[in-house]
């Protein structure tokens, strides 16, 4: 078995020679009749070198059985004295759990139990043993995406024992010089990224959520990680497996309610020095802010605050869109929250005044961040967000507990041209109509409302200077895909309404009507400069609303909207 280890050394020849002998008969009838420790770690050498690389050599002796009788390897009593037989063997089924065959193997004969249990036995002494837990921790990185090795985890009962060594393992310093404690530290580090990736997608398995979300020892346990400030490692790994246990409402309402996980996770985002806890705390709190339910206990309980200020951290695309996506969640329906958005201050506090311009707010914070970005998608989510900001303070019931200066407060704060633009920007975009019908119903509130200054909705609407807006096609190193002049905003809505594709629903021409409408009521205002509505009945609009009309097959919804903005001319 020597000679054949030997031979097929960097050598998939003689691997290939070895297999179209049958040797690997041989060498799998050695090693799972002989009680002999040398011979088992002869046999356990030669499958790691006939084996490496080389995939038919490895599915034959998966087929043969090699896993199964090299797992009861890994039961041996004596670590001490079978170490590097431990060794090869966990090697030997790390390399053939890369393919699937050996995968489902390792799974079916219990081989995630059985690594575990080693794992346990041998990190109490971590120092004596890296080489063999870094051997099986490998077993466990090739498995980790398997649903069937994640689904073994939780019914084997063994995501609490691979807790305990991520929280417990660790190496000593005495008796090492500098370069020994920084090899053995970096080795243990890599292992344990190893089990907190396996760790993580147990929880990210559809089967796994409700029963660990119900394992009221494992929710304790990754919710006291959070508290652990000198531990940000344990605080990612919790965060990520809450995220992903907090996948339906009714999970994300207990958290909030029952666990209070809100005081914890604000915790981790104030206090992380490490980005991946301040991206993994803000994703569960992404996730939490989605059902109605805990929007207020998180408004109240500092969530905007805590986490506004992470948007200006532009080297974290990831983070920066969880912190949209909180924003946009909670002030979705909730004045509370708006207030906290628009103003920086709490709901009943002085409003009756709009924040001072050099005061740094959660909503002045976002929309330098819409202004700067180059990615599509957390421009388009951000603009979304000041949508919802809109319809919330012009809309919600919310409003009404509130006084009428402190509703003109905020509405004037979200009246102004840094805000306006990006939404106009988004309606101008045709690729989403989606996108197009939120800019217009944001739109159309903002240009019927005064503002301090020139009304930014009708200087864009007259606008003939646009800028293009991000592909959504391209990454953000890329330039844009569409080089097409891109549309004026009046040139966008009447797009709509005209329908030139046949794609835009009656509700969205409708909107675009409704816009146009209040637009055009809004120039005639006392006090409005009387260049916008001279620039707009001398503009097209009349001739294009004309011909719309004219359309034989138009519902009586789209026309009359169509007329009312005619009438106007």
């Amino acid at each position: 078995m020597r000679a054949f280890a030997n031979i097929c050394v960097d050598h998939d020849v003689n691997r290939m020679k070895l297999l179209e002998a049958n040797a690997f008969e041989t060498i799998i009838t050695i090693l799972a009749k002989s009680t002999h420790a040398d011979s088992i770690k002869t046999a356990s050498g030669a499958l790691l070198n006939t084996t490496m690389a080389c995939e038919p050599a490895q599915n034959k002796v998966i087929e043969l059985g090699a896993i199964e009788h090299l797992l009861k390897v890994l039961h041996a009593t004596d670590i001490d004295e079978n170490e590097i037989s431990l060794t090869i063997a966990s090697r030997v089924i790390a390399n053939l759990s890369d393919i699937d065959a050996g995968a489902q193997s390792t799974v079916k004969n219990g081989g995630t139990k059985t690594v575990v249990q080693l794992l346990q036995r041998i990190s109490v002494n971590a120092d004596s043993y890296l080489d063999l837990m870094d051997a099986a921790a490998d077993i466990l990185r090739a498995v980790a995406s398997r649903e069937s090795a994640q689904i073994a985890i939780q019914n084997e009962g063994t995501l609490g024992p691979l807790l305990d060594i991520l929280q417990d393992a660790e190496t000593l310093d005495e008796g090492k010089t500098e370069e020994e404690k920084k090899e053995d530290d970096k080795k243990l580090g890599e292992i344990k990224a190893a089990l907190v990736e396996l760790v993580v997608s147990v929880t990210l398995a559809d089967a796994n959520m409700v029963p660990i979300f119900n394992n009221k020892e494992i929710m304790e346990r990754f919710l006291s990680w959070l508290n652990l400030a000198d531990r940000e490692d344990l605080q990612t790994t919790a965060a990520l497996c809450l995220g992903n246990v907090a996948r339906s409402d009714q999970h994300c309402v207990k958290l909030v309610h029952e666990y209070q996980a809100v005081e914890p996770l604000i915790h981790v985002v104030r206090k992380a020095t490490d980005l991946k806890a301040s991206h993994a705390a803000t994703g569960v709190l992404r996730n939490l802010a989605l059902p109605e339910r805990n929007r207020e206990v998180m408004g109240n309980s500092g969530v905007i605050q805590a986490c506004f200020p992470l948007l200006k951290k532009d080297n974290a695309l990831p983070l920066q869109s969880n912190i949209v996506g909180i924003l946009k969640r909670l002030c979705t329906n909730d004045g509370h929250n708006a207030i906290r958005v628009i103003s920086g201050r709490e709901p009943f506090e002085t409003l009756s005044s709009t924040p001072d311009a050099d005061v740094e707010t959660p909503l002045s914070t976002l929309v330098e961040l819409i202004d700067r970005t180059d990615d599509f998608a957390l421009k388009s989510e951000g603009t979304r967000t000041l949508c919802n900001l809109v319809k919330v303070t012009w809309g919600s019931e919310w409003m009404r507990e509130f006084d009428a200066a402190s509703i003109t407060a905020l509405q004037q704060t979200l009246n102004r041209a840094d805000v306006v633009l990006p939404i106009a920007a988004m309606t101008r975009n045709p690729k989403f109509v989606v996108l197009q019908n939120e800019g217009l119903i944001a739109l159309t509130l903002l240009v019927t409302s005064p503002s301090q200054d020139n009304n930014a909705v009708l200087d864009s609407l007259v606008s003939v200077t646009v800028t293009a807006q991000p592909d959504p096609e391209t990454t953000i190193s890329e330039q844009p895909l569409d080089t097409t002049q891109p549309l004026t905003l009046l040139e966008s809505v009447l797009g709509l309404i005209k329908n030139a594709d046949g794609k835009t629903p009656d509700e969205v021409r409708t909107n675009a009507c409704v816009f146009l409408r209040n637009a055009l009521d809004s120039a005639v205002r006392s006090g409005e400069d009387p260049s916008y509505i001279t620039y707009l009945r001398a503009s097209s609009i009349k001739d294009t609303l004309q011909e719309v009309t004219a359309q034989g097959e138009l519902r009586p919804l789209v026309r009359n909207a169509v007329q009312e903005v005619i009438n106007r001319l």
